[in-house]
């Protein structure tokens, strides 16, 4: 519902508004295309000192003369329209003063819409008539013109409320000067037009400071003049600052010589910089707002330091909870040997540093797990864990995987960028395992950051500084390869700090039984069946050859588990299983091997190249392979 408020001298204007506002509401406006419903509000009072007091609530008040004049003054936030005297009211009222008072000379005292009004009557009615302009309807000056213009013999006085009591007064004729019927329904028409205007400004308004409200960074604007003109609640509350005390006020009156009114002073678009108000770190952005090629004010945007920090760490964590996680822990490092038992005391000890570590082990011996393990019982374990394969990729793909990139910087690039690997593990740990396969020129790049604690996305020119933890895994002697000028000797250095030899399988068979029958009781779990190793099967496998590590033993559990043909495995069902795969020369296929390449050609051709396959039968991880075949001389397809 749409008010409004009529602010009357008398009961007689008042009651001409209502009589004429029934019949006006029938109407249908056109510049109301939702048909609002208004409602009239009519207050009766000419006191100025009272009128200047008045609490309007409405959408728009109608007032004349002073009255109207007085609530323009008071910068009241509701829209005035002030109702008009016209033609036709002037045309009334002489007519009425020539019939009570034909001898007398009619005066006209009015604003300058009035007299001019009365100026275009002259034809009509003659130079007998005198307007008289009154600038300031005051009762000092309406007494001043009286004393200059007024006979009280020969003059009637034509006015409005303040011109006819001091007529009185004077013992002078007068005669009200009224709105009539039509300078109402006029005057309603306009009051509905700029009610329905002003709702839907305020609702506009009213949108509009909830939007900024309801934004995270402060934002305050100021105009062309330097004075605050919108100020969000959490620009108030960041900067101490009533809004409602603030606006219109100057810049250099609110903020002083801070950094924050320099900064504002500036010109230009700025980004990014870094303010101190009041004993707080803000980081803030200001752009110019232009109008039509001019500059009509400026919009500035806050954001405490603190805040950004901490919500760059809530992100962070939000990450490592989709995906980048750490699962396992030093329970699951399963073994009873004293060579495990010490191997997981010395990984548990690196947990209490920050330093990075580089763990030695050859294939399948649970470098991971240990990396894992690690992380987890350090202070970083609400950060993120990144773990990536350096043998796995390629040398561009793994640069941009590592450290992101920017829009365009490269073909086929996303379009908006992409975070690499150690933004993504800030405050956390980043497991680069197979490290001895980067290249020198990422080698370089990875010892920047691990100087610097920085790096810089491809294509880009802006420095990001990461804080993160790096873990390395090789399964070659990376000294010998620094030796042989395939490894940075500084990187070398800034990754083995903490080193971790994982012991093979074949030094801890004592662990094999164990491991065997955990395995087994594994797979019951998830798969329903129970099967049981009998005591001559553990000592057959206890026996055997395991180049594969903890992997390929797992492996072969899970065959036997799903191959046997009872549920009590003993040695000859054991033989049966795994006999024709018993780690046939499976040392040359094995990292480091130089001798019989043959017999991994022999596996491939048997799998029908089915590199998982033969993978799954070596015991070996996929990119393990991947590179022995990439060394076979010549390789074949």
């Amino acid at each position: 519902m749409i008010r409004i408020t009529v602010v009357a001298p008398d009961r007689e204007l008042g009651r001409l508004f209502s009589e004429t506002f029934e019949d006006h509401d029938e109407q249908i406006h056109p510049a109301d295309p939702k048909q609002e419903i208004y409602e009239l509000e009519v207050l009766i009072e000419h006191n100025h000192d009272r009128i200047r007091q008045l609490q309007i609530d409405g959408d728009v008040v109608v007032a004349r003369g002073h009255t109207a004049q007085i609530l323009l003054e008071n910068e009241n936030s509701v829209p005035v329209v002030k109702l008009p005297v016209t033609g036709n009211d002037i045309i009334r009222c002489l007519k009425e003063c020539g019939e009570l008072y034909p001898e007398r000379k009619p005066i006209i005292m009015g604003t300058r819409n009035i007299v001019f009004q009365v100026e275009n009557l002259y034809d009509l009615f003659g130079r007998g008539l005198t307007p008289v302009l009154l600038t300031e309807q005051t009762p000092r000056e309406i007494a001043a013109m009286f004393e200059l213009m007024a006979d009280p013999e020969t003059s009637v006085m034509i006015g409005g409320r303040m011109v006819c009591e001091h007529a009185q007064q004077q013992g002078i004729p007068h005669v009200m000067l009224r709105s009539g019927r039509l300078a109402v329904w006029q005057t309603i028409t306009e009051a509905k037009r700029v009610a329905w205007i002003s709702r839907v400004e305020q609702e506009k308004a009213t949108r509009y400071k909830s939007v900024l409200d309801c934004a995270t960074e402060g934002i305050l604007v100021v105009d062309r003049k330097g004075r605050l003109s919108i100020m969000n609640a959490t620009c108030e509350e960041m900067l101490g600052v009533q809004a409602d005390n603030s606006i219109g006020k100057e810049i250099s009156e609110l903020f002083g010589e801070s950094d924050l009114h320099g900064f504002i002073l500036r010109s230009g678009s700025l980004r990014d910089e870094i303010l101190l108000y009041k004993g707080q770190s803000f980081a803030a952005n200001k752009d110019t707002v232009v109008h039509k090629a001019e500059k009509i004010g400026t919009v500035i945007t806050l954001r405490r330091v603190r805040e950004i920090q901490e919500t760059e760490v809530n992100i962070r964590e939000k990450m490592h909870r989709k995906g980048h996680t750490a699962r396992h822990t030093f329970k699951d490092i399963i073994g009873v040997g004293k060579t495990i038992q010490a191997t997981k005391e010395k990984a548990h000890s690196f947990s209490s540093v920050d330093s990075n570590v580089l763990i030695y082990g050859g294939t399948g011996t649970g470098k991971e797990l240990f990396a894992q393990s690690i992380h987890n019982s350090s202070s970083r374990r609400k950060g993120p864990f990144v773990a990536i394969n350096c043998a796995a990729i390629s040398e561009s793909l793994l640069e941009s995987e590592l450290f992101g990139y920017v829009r365009g910087a490269f073909t086929g690039a996303s379009r908006g960028g992409k975070p690499g690997l150690f933004e993504l593990a800030h405050r956390g740990t980043v497991l680069l395992d197979e490290v001895s396969e980067m290249s020198l020129r990422l080698q370089g790049r990875l010892l920047r950051v691990l100087q610097e604690k920085e790096l810089m996305r491809l294509g880009d020119d802006k420095i990001i500084p990461v804080d993160i933890r790096i873990i390395s895994a090789v399964n070659r002697d990376l000294k010998a390869l620094v030796d042989a000028g395939k490894f940075r000797e500084d990187l070398f250095y800034r990754l083995d700090v903490l080193n971790l030899d994982l012991p093979s399988l074949e030094s801890r068979r004592e662990d094999i039984p164990f491991l065997s029958r955990y395995f087994i009781q594994s797979l019951e779990e998830k798969n329903g069946p129970r099967k049981t190793l009998e005591k001559s099967a553990l000592e057959y496998l206890q026996r055997r050859s395991w180049r594969g590590n903890i992997r390929e033993l797992m492996n072969a559990c899970e065959r036997l588990y799903v191959l046997s043909e009872t549920d009590r495995i003993d040695e000859n069902e054991a033989r049966r299983v795994l006999g024709g795969e018993a780690s046939r020369g499976l040392s040359s296929v094995l990292p480091g091997s130089n001798s019989d390449d043959e017999t991994l050609r022999a596996l491939l051709e048997e799998e029908g190249y089915r590199k998982d396959r033969v993978a799954e039968r070596l015991g070996i991880h996929r990119s393990t392979l991947w590179r022995r075949i990439k060394k076979l001389n010549p390789p074949r397809n």
